[in-house]
């Protein structure tokens, strides 16, 4: 059955020091806003594009780079990170541009130093806006980002949360990650059972391995696809009752939708509609996988689970703490 394990594999969840986690989202940060400039840029911001603008966020790409080396933040920054910010304004590259994904990343470490009041469901995004209020860094502002990192020195930070609130959170993201990765298999069934009937010894990576590595698949998933059909209801019905999801529908996981309305109506007064999961359209079911797993790598880091900050760590990282019938 999904996330099933014996009791004895379950493990007390020890987070790294907070003042890690501060600098880890500090760096996320300082990312993402130079994404956002490039973001801007290339979508040429419909028109409104001028000479100004570009000086504009020229000096801005600039400060934030400054500000990396200036706060000290380069000695915690990835390779792959110095390497995006040292770069010259608007010559990204498309893997540049994934790094956008790490948006939930930095709301669950938010969540996890008492910046952010809930992690939101996972069918829903954090607001970015928050995200960058919620931490007082001005990204071009080095002595901002020594202020949020020192505020998390002390020998004792007082945690907003406790164990059991932890373990929830971190069983929460065991179910959504299983459930998007169990849709990926799904699309690639064929594909697994012609390459387990062929027995491949092939030494060199296949179509199917570069599928499920690009999707930070665990290889050794590739075993569930057959019995995913009869599998995921139990999955189902296992999360709901351990309140991992809020619905069930049709035998899998409830993901609620707004409805299309008629002219114009007010954000509270939306009506939703709860669906399958399989029934997204694939670019919903991808939005939710990439959720998915920025929620689990953030997890995954901050509980020591991966050694560095390597989204194809978690691709080869099949659970941080299994869920047991249990528990």
């Amino acid at each position: 059955m999904a996330f099933r394990a014996t009791t004895f594999l379950r493990q007390e969840l020890k987070l790294r020091p907070t003042f890690e986690l501060a600098l880890r989202a500090s760096c996320l940060q300082l990312v993402l806003a130079r994404w956002g400039l490039e973001t801007a840029s290339l979508m040429g911001l419909r028109g409104e594009h001028t000479a100004n603008d570009d000086d504009r966020k020229v000096r801005a790409v600039e400060a934030i780079t400054s500000a990396l080396y200036e706060s000290g933040l380069d000695d915690h920054a990835t390779a792959t990170e110095k390497t995006m910010l040292d770069k010259p304004y608007k010559t990204w590259e498309y893997g540049d541009y994934v790094y956008g994904d790490h948006w939930e990343a930095l709301g669950v470490l938010q969540w996890l130093l008492g910046r952010q009041h809930a992690i939101p469901a996972y069918y829903s995004s954090f607001d970015r806006a928050r995200l960058f209020q919620n931490s007082g860094i001005m990204p071009a502002d080095p002595s901002t980002i020594e202020k949020f990192v020192d505020s998390f020195m002390a020998s004792q930070i007082h945690q907003t949360f406790d164990a059991h609130q932890l373990r929830r959170a971190v069983d929460t993201s065991e179910a959504w990650i299983w459930r998007a990765r169990a849709q990926v298999l799904l699309g690639l069934r064929d594909e697994i059972s012609r390459a387990e009937s062929q027995q491949s010894q092939a030494t060199q990576e296949t179509p199917l391995d570069e599928a499920l590595r690009a999707r930070h698949v665990p290889h050794s998933l590739r075993k569930l696809a057959a019995d995913l059909p009869k599998t995921i209801p139990l999955a189902a019905r296992c999360a709901y009752e351990k309140k991992l999801i809020g619905e069930i529908e049709s035998d899998d996981f409830g993901i609620a939708v707004e409805m299309k309305e008629d002219g114009e109506v007010p954000a509270g007064q939306r009506r939703t509609a709860t669906v399958p999961y399989p029934n997204l359209e694939p670019e919903h079911l991808d939005a939710l996988r990439k959720i998915a797993e920025s929620r689990f790598l953030a997890f995954a880091w901050a509980l020591g689970k991966i050694d560095g900050w390597d989204p194809a760590q978690t691709g080869e990282l099949v659970s941080i703490n299994p869920i047991t019938t249990a528990s």
